[in-house]
């Protein structure tokens, strides 16, 4: 059995366009910080996403929740308590 040219071109072209993937911009954890609304929406994303322990934007997001939870945590602390004198 003998393909046409086309076909073959047509066939290739499809596998090579089929492998490639736009990749969205990998942001960083204080980018995340300082841009809650972006982080949050990256989260929601993440939560459908079967590959969100892969993905660079996922990890930066949450680590970005993590930093900004723990620094609300420990304002409130702050006024609850006054500031720690360990002086």
């Amino acid at each position: 059995m003998h393909l046409p040219l086309p076909l073959i071109i047509s066939l290739a072209a499809s596998a090579f366009l089929a492998g490639c993937k736009e990749e969205a911009e990998n942001h960083t954890v204080d980018y995340f910080t300082a841009n809650p609304a972006e982080r949050a929406a990256m989260l929601e994303t993440c939560e459908l996403s079967d590959r969100a322990m892969d993905d660079a934007n996922c990890v930066n997001a949450r680590k970005a929740a993590q930093k900004t939870q723990t620094q609300k945590d420990r304002e409130g602390s702050d006024r609850l308590f006054g500031d720690p004198s360990f002086n």
